[in-house]
């Protein structure tokens, strides 16, 4: 007998598969390729295969199931790393800065817009 088992979120997202067992593993664990760049690196031994970690997802202490009878599974993500956060608060910084001019942007060209045409809100968000 076989079960369904229903990958939600990570890199297997919605695939479904049917396993041999009659009950749920605990973890399950699927390879992830390597990055084309690293295929061509000139290192002579791989790095390690990384593996996404699925686990079950819980209802009132029994394995949740979707509407088809599949076990659903949820994608567990790797903790975060130092480099890894300072990374994101850098990109998140870069994108409010850039958010920030372009309102600058839009303010300055609306003005202009405003002098051409008086009778215009005052700001384009009046719109």
């Amino acid at each position: 007998m076989s079960i369904e088992i229903r990958f939600v979120g990570g890199p297997a997202d919605g695939r479904t598969y049917a396993i041999p067992d009659d009950a749920p593993p605990p973890l399950y664990l699927i390879p992830l390729a390597h990055p084309i760049g690293e295929l061509f690196a000139s290192s002579l031994e791989p790095s390690p295969m990384q593996k996404a970690e699925y686990e079950p997802v819980w209802e009132n202490g029994w394995p949740r199931r979707a509407d088809d009878g599949a076990y659903l599974y949820q994608h567990r993500a790797a903790p975060l790393t130092a480099e890894d956060r300072d990374a994101l608060a850098r990109d998140r910084a870069e994108v409010r800065a850039a958010e920030e001019r372009r309102a600058t942007e839009l303010d300055e060209a609306w003005q202009e817009i405003r002098r051409e045409r008086p009778h215009y809100p005052e700001s384009w968000r009046d719109l």
